[in-house]
């Protein structure tokens, strides 16, 4: 008792010089501040959710890229890891809700802080969409029935697919808004059952249904006649696989003032999720590949846009375990763990940057969004704010369209650490650190800040190709699956607009949101001052 006495109350201290320090960035402590090491890493984990991006993705990686497409999982992890280092030591100094759009605010010019926050916002409303939307597709796989999707909702109002997706936005807003804990509480179940399950799977494969040689990894398998025989452009659309995946670790920040002690746990969480992922993601999909017994097969399933990593472990996991239900079943029962969690981590991710957003008044109706429930703790209104809007494209375009808008969201997240790398690197020319935190990247932040806007950068016009002969071998007509022109899958009543004009989505929606936010800025943001010169009360001052 006595010793639960003592662990109680260091934690307690450290809650109060945690609040202290916050008060000290000019912020009032209002959020629950109850999450340890282990569930703000989670919480990043769950954003990352490296088997639902590989349930999603795999099909465009290897059917059209081949099995070489593997490499570009250890090449963007060591691309985002220097954006990860980067922001580890931004948590370590400003633990806040909102992450990026505060560490761009604070360091950086005000306006490029204001639109780094709102371009990342609706990616983040888009990326819950685009999350929510494959739920239904996991839940399909398990039920079994090819007509699932396409049947009546039970209320006869849409479709099944449509209305799985909607409920698991109105389940994952309840849970965000009711309180951290329950979110934490779920996160690390779902984390666990995904870490475990991708790893049992993996090893099994790859100790007992290996079919294919290594050398297999270095195969494109004549992928590349569709590219004028170029593999690095083929190679560039297998990445995607990575690209959509490996991004949202700077969630363990945007949760520190919920954390205890977030000036340390938060640069952990954000290494740990990113690093975990990786090795994670590289076993299981090297345990993929090899496991295929007709890789050609499985390169004509992922050209149909089919599920081939459920094929094959299907296919050589048909052993039953219980009541019926093969391994290869109860895979589709983790990545629908996984993909429920992912949904409920990047709501709450994109909740928290609302909340922080609104409180500095920085959005339309910003004390609405500001406002955290007394019982709860949590930013209440932020949470069912997020979970209307990331409703309204499955609403207007249909769960198809809905899923496209993510290549958009995930282009607008680069282009978001962009800015925020950009901002930070002139704070770093001009001084910044001044004092140290926990995490400190000393003399190599400048060199590591370079590198991750350097990465970023060649990134984002990966993402940005379209299919167009000025982009010579890289604007083939593959870029159609990377950046398709919108008047290919937006719809309305169902019906494609086909008359809209052919732009493509990425630049679509980048135009559309800065557009938008520079009439919103102009009118309502520019002057604006923040109520507090936060950063002098710790000496960090801000730059710009």
């Amino acid at each position: 008792m006595q010793e639960e006495e003592i662990v109680a109350g260091s934690v307690q201290d450290q809650s109060a010089r945690d609040d202290a320090h916050l008060r000290s960035l000019g912020i009032k402590p209002e959020l629950k501040r109850s999450l340890g090491f282990l569930s703000n890493f989670a919480v990043a984990f769950s954003y990352i959710s490296v088997s639902t991006g590989t349930f999603t993705v795999f099909a465009l990686a290897i059917g059209f890229a081949g099995p070489i497409f593997f490499w570009a999982w250890p090449l963007v992890i060591l691309g985002q890891t220097f954006v990860a280092l980067n922001f580890a030591e931004l948590a370590s100094h400003f633990p806040v809700a909102g992450s990026i759009y505060q560490w761009s605010k604070r360091l950086s010019n005000r306006t490029l802080g204001w639109f780094t926050g709102w371009i990342y916002f609706w990616a983040g409303v888009l990326t819950t969409t685009a999350v929510a939307v494959t739920v239904p597709l996991v839940v399909s796989g398990i039920n079994g029935d090819p007509n699932f999707l396409a049947s009546k909702d039970p209320l006869g109002i849409t479709s099944m697919y449509a209305f799985v997706a909607l409920v698991t936005l109105v389940v994952t807003t309840a849970i965000n808004a009711f309180g951290v804990r329950l979110l934490s509480i779920i996160n690390n179940i779902g984390v666990a059952t995904e870490i475990l399950g991708m790893l049992v799977f993996a090893l099994i494969l790859l100790f007992f249904f290996n079919h294919q040689s290594p050398a297999i990894l270095f195969d494109s398998r004549g992928l590349e006649s569709a590219a004028n025989g170029s593999v690095p452009a083929i190679f560039l659309i297998g990445a995607f696989i990575a690209l959509f995946v490996v991004y949202g670790f700077d969630t363990a920040g945007t949760f520190g003032e919920e954390t205890v002690d977030p000036g340390r746990q938060a640069p952990r969480g954000i290494l740990s999720a990113i690093w975990l992922s990786g090795i994670v993601g590289a076993v299981f999909l090297l345990a993929i590949i090899l496991s295929f017994k007709d890789i050609d097969a499985a390169i004509a399933e992922g050209q149909k846009f089919g599920f081939p990593i459920a094929t094959t472990i299907t296919e050589n996991l048909n052993q039953e375990l219980v009541s019926g239900i093969t391994f290869g079943e109860l895979y589709l029962f983790v990545i629908l763990a996984s993909v429920f969690v992912c949904t409920l981590a990047i709501q709450g991710a994109t909740t928290r940057l609302m909340f922080s957003m609104g409180r500095d008044r920085r959005l339309p109706l910003g004390a609405t969004w500001a406002h955290v429930n007394q019982t709860f703790k949590t930013p209440t209104n932020a949470a069912v704010a997020v979970g209307i809007l990331a409703a309204v494209p499955i609403v207007l375009t249909g769960p198809l369209g809905a899923a496209t808008l993510a290549i958009a969201a995930t282009g607008m997240i680069y282009l978001s650490y962009f800015l925020c790398n950009l901002g930070v690197f002139v704070a770093r020319t001009k001084g910044w650190p001044t004092k140290d935190a926990w995490f400190k990247l000393g003399s190599w932040g400048t060199i590591i800040n370079l590198l991750a806007l350097i990465y970023g950068g060649f990134m984002i016009v990966n993402i940005g190709l379209w299919v167009s002969p000025m982009f010579g071998d890289f604007g083939t007509d593959l870029r159609a699956l990377s950046n398709p022109f919108i008047n290919t899958f937006l719809s309305w009543g169902g019906t494609v607009l086909e008359g809209l004009p052919p732009i493509p989505v990425f630049e679509t929606l980048v135009g559309l949101v800065f557009i938008v936010g520079a009439v919103y800025y102009v009118v309502a943001q520019r002057g604006h001052e923040d109520a507090v010169e936060a950063d002098l009360a710790t000496g960090e001052a801000v730059i710009g």
